[in-house]
C-alpha cells in the first residue's frame, strides 16, 4: 500500500511540476541566525505532522584540508568525536541517543564533515546538547586514540586495499589529481594512519572544532523560535580558540594530456574508471552535466544500462556520476567487467556513446525524461527531515546556497544544446584519467 500511494503521489508531484506551479516553491524555508561567536545556526520548519526532527552539525573542514603526510585526521577525528568527554564517558553519547530512541551518524567527505541525530522532536535540545558537549569538551586520550586507529587501519585494508573497487577509486584519485589534496580520499594513506600522534589529533580538533567553523541545521517538525532558543542556550557561551588557516590556494593545474594507468590487484574481473576534470559546485554548467549523468547511468533505461548491461553484456557493473566538489571536481565513469571481458573494450564502447552525445545524438523525449525524473527525485528528497538538513547543510557548508535554490528552474530551462555543450567542452581526451585494474599475469 506504501507503494502505490508513494506511486499516487509522484503522478500527482508531477501533474503540479509540468504545470509550473511549482517551478521553484518545492524547497521548504530556511531560516539563519549567526551568534556572536560566529556559529551559523539554521531552522527548516516542515510542519509535517510527523513529530520527527533531524538535528544536524555540518564543520567546514573535510580531507582537502588535510596537508600531504597527514591524511585521513578529518575521518579519523569523526571517529574519535563518540569517545569520552569532560562528561560522558566513551560510547555514552550512542547510549544517550539510543534511550530517547534516536539514531545517530557521521560521515567525512572531501569539503565537511557532517553529524546528525534524528529524534522525536522534543529531543532536539538533547541533541544540540549533545553536539555541544563534543565540540566543547572532546578530551581525546591516547588510550581511547590508540586502539581507534587500529580501527580506521582495518576500515581501510577492509574498502580499499583489499576491496579491487575502493582500490580502483583510490587510485584514480591519486593519478586524476597531483597537485590538490583531492589527490587522496578521506580515508588517508595507510603510512600516515600508522604514524598520526594524539598531538595531530588535538591541534586539528582545535583548529577547526570551532564554533566560526560549524552549522547547525534543524530539520523537521519543529519551529524556528525553538532551534534559535535552544541552539543559543548550548552553543553561545563556547568560545573560539584559534585562526583558522585560510582558503587552501592549491589550483589542480589544467591537465596537458591524456592520463592512463594500469594497476595489478588480485580480481576476478577487470574494473575501469575514466574521470574527467570538471569545474566547482557552483559552476553554471553544474546542471546540464548532472543531466547527461542522469541520461547515461541513472535506471534500467539508461544508456550505459541498456547498451553495456543488456545487449552487449559486457559489464555487471556501470555508472556515470558528476562529482560536485568546493574546488575543482570530476565526472566518473566507473565499470566492472564481466568475466573474461578486457577492461580496454568497455573503454571503447564508452567512448564511443560519449562521441554519439557529442554529435547530438539525444532526442526531446531524452531531455523530458531526464527533467521528470530529476524533479520528482528531487521532490521526493525534501520529504525526510534527515534529507532537507543534508541538502541544504551540504551547500551552507560550502559557502553558496545559490545553486540550490536556483537548482528546479535551471533544470526546467535544460535544453538537448546544453548536454552536447558540456559533452564536447568537458569529456575530451586531453582532460581525461583513464585507470585499469587487472590480474598481474
Amino acid at each position: 500500500m506504501r507503494s502505490t500511494f508513494k506511486l499516487l503521489l509522484i503522478h500527482f508531484s508531477l501533474l503540479i511540476i509540468i504545470s509550473g506551479e511549482l517551478m521553484s516553491s518545492s524547497l521548504p524555508k530556511y531560516y539563519t541566525k549567526t551568534l556572536e561567536n560566529g556559529l551559523q545556526i539554521v531552522a527548516i520548519p516542515m510542519d509535517n505532522g510527523s513529530n520527527v526532527v533531524s538535528t544536524d552539525i555540518f564543520y567546514k573542514v573535510g580531507s582537502r584540508d588535510e596537508k600531504m603526510g597527514k591524511s585521513g585526521i578529518a575521518h579519523m577525528l569523526e571517529h574519535l568525536n563518540f569517545k569520552s568527554t569532560k562528561n560522558l564517558n566513551a560510547g555514552e553519547f550512542d547510549e544517550i541517543v539510543k534511550g530517547f530512541g534516536g539514531v545517530n551518524n557521521a560521515s567525512t567527505s572531501f569539503d565537511y564533515t557532517h553529524y546528525y541525530i534524528k529524534s522525536a522532536s522534543k529531543n532536539m535540545g538533547k541533541s544540540l546538547d549533545l553536539f555541544a558537549e563534543l565540540m566543547e569538551n572532546l578530551t581525546l586520550k591516547d588510550e581511547e586514540f590508540q586502539p581507534e586507529r587500529d580501527v580506521v587501519a582495518e576500515e581501510r585494508r577492509w574498502r580499499t586495499d583489499n576491496n579491487p573497487m575502493g582500490y580502483l577509486q583510490f587510485r584514480l584519485f591519486n593519478n586524476a589529481y597531483i597537485y590538490h589534496p583531492y589527490h587522496w580520499t578521506p580515508i588517508g594513506f595507510m603510512s600516515d594512519i600508522k604514524n598520526w600522534t594524539i598531538e595531530d589529533i588535538k591541534d586539528f580538533h582545535s583548529t577547526y572544532y570551532q564554533p566560526k567553523n560549524a552549522i547547525v541545521v534543524v530539520a523537521g517538525d519543529i519551529t524556528k523560535e525553538e532551534v534559535f532558543k535552544a541552539a543559543k542556550k548550548h552553543f553561545s557561551k563556547i568560545k573560539n580558540t584559534k585562526e583558522i588557516p585560510s582558503t587552501i590556494h592549491t589550483v589542480e593545474p589544467k591537465q596537458d594530456g591524456a592520463k592512463r594507468v594500469t594497476i595489478n590487484k588480485d580480481s576476478a574481473v577487470q574494473m575501469l574508471a575514466i574521470a574527467y576534470h570538471l569545474p566547482n559546485f557552483e559552476h553554471k554548467d553544474q546542471v546540464a552535466l548532472s543531466a547527461l549523468s542522469e541520461l547515461l547511468s541513472s535506471g534500467k533505461s539508461s544508456i550505459l544500462q541498456k547498451r553495456l548491461v543488456d545487449e552487449k553484456r559486457l559489464v555487471n557493473t556501470i555508472y556515470a556520476y558528476n562529482l560536485e566538489l568546493k574546488d575543482p571536481g570530476l565526472f566518473l565513469f566507473v565499470a566492472v567487467a564481466n568475466e573474461g571481458v578486457k577492461a580496454e573494450k568497455i573503454e571503447k564502447e564508452i567512448l564511443a556513446i560519449i562521441d554519439e552525445v557529442k554529435k547530438g545524438k539525444i532526442t526531446k523525449k531524452d531531455i523530458e525524461k531526464i527533467k521528470i525524473n530529476t524533479k520528482a527525485d528531487f521532490i521526493f528528497s525534501l520529504e525526510s527531515s534527515s534529507s532537507v538538513a543534508n541538502l541544504f547543510g551540504s551547500y551552507l557548508v560550502r559557502d553558496n546556497i545559490k545553486p540550490l535554490l536556483s537548482y528546479e528552474n535551471e533544470v526546467e530551462k535544460l535544453s538537448k544544446k546544453d548536454l552536447i555543450k558540456v559533452a564536447n567542452k568537458y569529456l575530451i581526451k586531453n582532460n581525461s584519467t583513464t585507470v585499469i585494474l587487472k590480474q598481474e599475469k
